[in-house]
């Protein structure tokens, strides 16, 4: 058997993308039978510009071959990135067809692979798998609807249509929200049969909260890791949270996105001296930032897109075993009370609220028995594993 796997991340690519990819076909590879094979059709290294790595066109590693395909870098405006997609889309259908797969898998975000997998198993007449890890339809229309109601309205009637289009044919649908049931529910898509398996903690966080790196600069350090977008809208907050904090804090913001110069303008333009932005850096160096920290920091736009959506970046801060400070609101607030007690939850943009609470947390807070429990509930293989075994049933039963 051939199975096809779409996935625009990829490692080394840094995202919560490519690191789920990557642990759904390693627990495919270790469960499948060695005469099958996973290709899984990627793009080289393109996520960040300030954070490019490299790697060869082609990987085998056991059952799974890696085909990366070059695109175009892009700025991060929407043209450009459309394209970038475009010139991936045109060349891994194409090698698609040329695999003649029996089975077809898509994980997706920003819902355009999963439509790719969607229109390539029927181009093909097969079945397929559609792993969903976010609302492309509210987002975008969120986004663009506060700029003009009219063109937000266009956008999300047009991709409640490519949704139903990719997801009511699928065979299986998995989420990582646990949010978006009611909204594809309310929009006239099926979920009745749709499994939830989230995100989790990899296997290098696992222990790292044994290990106590005492912060000796005195200053309590803060950190937030991660895109830095529209979704995030860290530049309403940061600055603020910065100035009114002053110099005996400081705020660490590690990562990239369409709107990383918004928050760099608006340090620099109030002279900000505590709020340092470092480009993207790799997962072993970031640890070490994470382990350095007094508090780790997690804010999401107040869209009610963002409402539904389970952050990735809280598994990996949940490993840590540091106090979480997070600007989140419906769902992922309700996810966070109920299985992170050592994070404090403020309303997104209310940086007051944040600061109150940063005045307020105790390093020595964090009980270990938490920590544990948390990546016990949530590790990563466990749940990969688990999303295996309903794939292959479902696989099984279509051939």
């Amino acid at each position: 058997m051939k199975i096809v796997f779409f996935s625009f991340y990829y490692p080394p690519d840094l995202s919560a993308g490519s690191f789920r990819s990557i642990a759904l076909a390693k627990s495919l590879s270790a469960k499948l039978d060695k005469k099958n094979e996973i290709h899984v059709l990627t793009t080289h290294p393109n996520r960040y510009k300030s954070h490019i790595s490299k790697a060869k066109n082609k990987e085998i590693d056991e059952l799974v071959t890696v085909h990366r395909i070059k695109v175009p870098s892009h700025s991060g405006n929407m043209l450009s990135q459309c394209y970038t997609f475009l010139v991936y889309a045109i060349n891994s259908f194409n090698l698609c067809r040329k695999i003649k797969p029996d089975f077809i898998i898509g994980t997706s975000s920003r819902l355009m692979t999963a439509f790719l997998a969607a229109f390539s198993a029927k181009y093909l007449k097969k079945r397929y798998f559609i792993d969903l890890r976010d609302i492309f339809s509210e987002t975008i229309s969120d986004i663009f609807y506060q700029k003009s109601r009219l063109i937000g309205a266009i956008f999300k009637y047009f991709f409640i249509k490519l949704e139903k289009y990719t997801l009511n044919s699928a065979a299986l649908v998995n989420v990582v929200s646990e949010g978006f049931f009611e909204y594809f529910d309310n929009n006239g898509i099926n979920t009745k049969d749709w499994k939830f398996f989230p995100n989790g903690v990899d296997a290098e966080f696992e222990n790292l909260f044994l290990k106590n790196i005492n912060n000796t600069k005195g200053k309590v350090k803060i950190t937030y890791a991660g895109n830095i977008g529209d979704g995030q809208g860290l530049e309403k907050i940061i600055p603020k949270i910065g100035l009114e904090l002053g110099l005996n804090y400081e705020i660490t913001v590690i990562g990239d996105g369409g709107a990383i110069d918004k928050l760099k303008s608006s340090v620099l333009n109030q002279n900000i001296s505590n709020v340092k932005l470092i480009p993207p850096i790799d997962r072993q160096e970031l640890v070490n930032y994470y382990l350095e920290s007094d508090i780790l920091f997690l804010h999401l736009n107040n869209l009610s897109a963002f409402k539904r959506v389970l952050p990735s970046k809280i598994f990996e801060y949940g490993a840590i075993g540091k106090p979480i400070l997070a600007g989140l609101t419906g769902y992922p607030a309700d996810f966070v009370r109920i299985n992170v007690p050592y994070a404090s939850i403020f309303e997104p943009g209310d940086f007051q609220a944040a600061i109150k609470y940063i005045s307020k947390i105790n390093k020595n807070s964090v009980l270990k028995k938490d920590v544990i429990k948390f990546i016990d509930n949530f590790n990563r293989k466990k749940i990969m594993d688990g999303l295996t075994d309903e794939l292959i049933l479902v696989i099984q039963k279509e051939l």
